[in-house]
């Protein structure tokens, strides 16, 4: 008798094992992620200017750094991100026009200034010179919805363009950059990515997230300025990793 009754206990337990492993994967039919709503979508707009609070984590060699901040952006290229410590103070400023490059970090009292094409390879700052480059991602006139194609970008530069249903999932130049676009919404009629996965030609990997962001408002000059006031300033060729 006691076998038996203990025969009936793990029968019945395995049966409700079974029916709750049924209803999770019902459960997870039904709440598949929905489509996005492309309906809004106004052909031919672009992000002219993006104003957003981001997250942001770095992973360079050993280095892994994560936080939050700012970032700023006027088409072509013009850039500036803040990075704040965990108490609202500046950890770090980096501003990018055209091709010059400033690097302010504020608690040691430093910045630096240069050409892109003069940052050390070791610095672990590569991928955010990227930045440019990334948020110009505008689909190809003719595009198919699904498919790989080539195109000379804004920069005169051949690049590659994965796309999938109708969004650019993925991009890369042959020297070596790549970057994905994951989460997209619909922002005054433009698609545009929420989480952004960076990797260098040199391996640094960023993945940076919009939080509540703005396109195409008025951006005043002021907002892509650096204040270097009280710090001493280097040539960016001598920054050292941090």
């Amino acid at each position: 008798m006691r076998n038996r009754f203990h025969f009936k206990q793990i029968s019945s337990l395995a049966h409700l094992l079974w029916l709750v492993l049924l209803t999770a994967l019902f459960s997870g039919c039904v709440t598949s992620t929905p489509r996005l709503d492309t309906s809004q979508v106004v052909p031919g707009r672009k992000v002219e200017t993006l104003s957003s609070g981001v997250t942001v984590a770095l992973r360079s060699g050993e280095k892994n750094i994560s936080g939050r901040g700012f970032m700023v952006y006027r088409r072509p290229d013009q850039m500036r991100l803040i990075m704040l410590s965990p108490f609202g103070t500046t950890v770090m400023e980096t501003r990018l026009d055209g091709p010059q490059l400033t690097l302010a970090y504020p608690a040691s009292g430093e910045a630096f200034l240069g050409n892109i094409k003069d940052l050390p390879a070791a610095t672990g700052q590569q991928g955010l010179t990227m930045l440019q480059w990334v948020l110009a991602a505008d689909i190809p006139a003719n595009a198919p919805q699904n498919g790989v194609v080539e195109q000379i970008n804004e920069r005169g530069v051949k690049e590659q363009i994965t796309l999938k249903q109708g969004l650019i999932v993925e991009k890369s130049l042959a020297s070596g950059e790549q970057v994905r676009y994951r989460n997209y919404a619909v922002l005054d009629g433009v698609l545009v990515p929420m989480e952004l996965q960076m990797e260098s030609a040199e391996g640094d990997r960023i993945r940076l997230t919009l939080e509540e962001p703005e396109i195409n408002t008025e951006l005043e000059p002021k907002m892509f300025a650096v204040p270097l006031q009280g710090l001493r300033l280097y040539p960016l060729s001598v920054l050292k990793p941090k």
